[in-house]
């Protein structure tokens, strides 16, 4: 029997009331707190940032490679450009993308995300057709079956060197599209074909070659592969490279609130610190009577220290499940819902829980309440007993 364990047990239930013992409890209710808001806000992230990356990679390519002549069975060549868009007395800067009309995968994403008319430019046979974004559309007050004027960077040049106006690329307005994966996206974007795209950029190579995989989180594997096998100088970007200012973003939010929500266990920690500290001095006189009996100053440290991996085992796995109850609540019963209609994009709070969240914020509740116990552990150790008795 481990007589150190079984002291420890002993204070760590006191018969009666007392100030001290009113810290331990406080302090374990903020570890349960700290421990169950670490997993709950831990859940919550995950999924808010599985509902974003649901968007980032339903809309765009997994990967991008630029460069003139494809490094992956399965790329779709893609002509990309700065564009200026003339109609109606009006001029704005765009985005253009220009891809195969042939090209159904490429299209499907654009097609899904066509919230006004169609996305499907086959449809114009006597006219090219254009799919633009929504805040494009609204800043130019554009209508389904409008036409405008595409003028690109090269049509520019050769204008001012000709002292002549640019002919540009007339279009119609085929489909207004609302993708909700990047505000750049939703703001500036124009699709057309790959026809269009050459003649305003008077070349037939393309500018890049998009790649969608059927696992989008093998992206960065796919990438570094095709930079081992590559040449120099190619660039390749993945769907994160992309939409990298919206995912850095989440991550720090996401490391910020792991700092701030863990504040809580730490004070909930020194207050542990705290309540043993000052049971050391109230047990003077017991911690003389067991070195009279024959205790070791090992064993005496070993009663403390096993006092705070007990309340800290209480209080983390008390936190563990209330966190996991309530996101599985949610979960099931959706405590907290939106309305979609008001321009919600999920119909409830979206809560995921990962393994590894669980065992992280486990694993800190535990060592921040251990550590707390290693002061009051080494001043019972050194206290003589002469000085017990005396304060006896």
């Amino acid at each position: 029997m481990n007589l150190s364990l079984t002291i420890a047990r002993r204070y760590v239930r006191p018969h009666r009331f007392s100030f001290i013992g009113l810290i331990g409890v406080v302090s374990v209710i903020g570890i349960v707190i700290g421990t169950a808001a670490l997993i709950i806000v831990m859940s919550l992230f995950n999924g808010f940032r599985g509902i974003a990356v649901s968007m980032m990679t339903g809309f765009g390519p997994h990967v991008r490679i630029y460069s003139a002549t494809t490094l992956m069975k399965g790329a779709s060549p893609t002509w990309l450009s700065k564009l200026v868009i003339q109609t109606s007395g009006r001029t704005a800067a765009a985005f253009g993308v220009g891809m195969p009309l042939t090209d159904t995968v490429a299209w499907a994403p654009i097609n899904r995300a066509t919230v006004v008319g169609s996305g499907d430019l086959r449809q114009l046979v006597d006219a090219e057709g254009v799919v633009v974004a929504a805040g494009l559309a609204e800043s130019l007050n554009l209508y389904i079956g409008d036409t405008i004027t595409l003028v690109s960077p090269a049509q520019i040049e050769s204008a001012i060197t000709t002292m002549m106006m640019p002919s540009g690329r007339r279009v119609i307005v085929s489909g207004i599209f609302q993708s909700n994966s990047s505000r750049e996206i939703d703001a500036s974007y124009l699709y057309v074909s790959d026809n269009v795209m050459k003649g305003l950029l008077r070349t037939d190579e393309p500018t890049a070659w998009d790649v969608r995989l059927s696992d989008p989180e093998d992206a960065g594997r796919v990438a570094t592969e095709l930079r081992a096998s590559s040449a120099n100088g190619v660039r390749i970007e993945t769907w994160e490279d992309m939409n990298r200012g919206i995912y850095d973003t989440m991550r720090l939010e996401r490391i910020g609130s792991f700092i701030v929500l863990t504040l809580i266990i730490l004070v909930a920690a020194f207050n542990i610190l705290v309540s043993l500290t000052l049971g050391v001095v109230e047990k003077r006189r017991d911690i003389a009577i067991l070195k009279t009996i024959g205790l070791t100053d090992t064993q005496v440290r070993n009663i403390y220290l096993y006092q705070g991996l007990m309340i800290g085992l209480l209080s983390v796995g008390l936190g563990v499940a209330l966190g996991l109850g309530v996101c599985y609540g949610q979960q099931t019963f959706h405590w907290i819902t939106f309305d979609m209609s008001q321009g919600y994009l999920v119909p409830a709070l979206p809560l995921l829980i990962k393994t590894s969240d669980v065992l992280i914020v486990a694993v800190v509740g535990l060592v921040l309440s251990s550590t707390a116990a290693i002061y009051p552990a080494m001043r019972a150790s050194r206290a003589t007993v002469a000085n017990g008795v005396r304060t006896s």
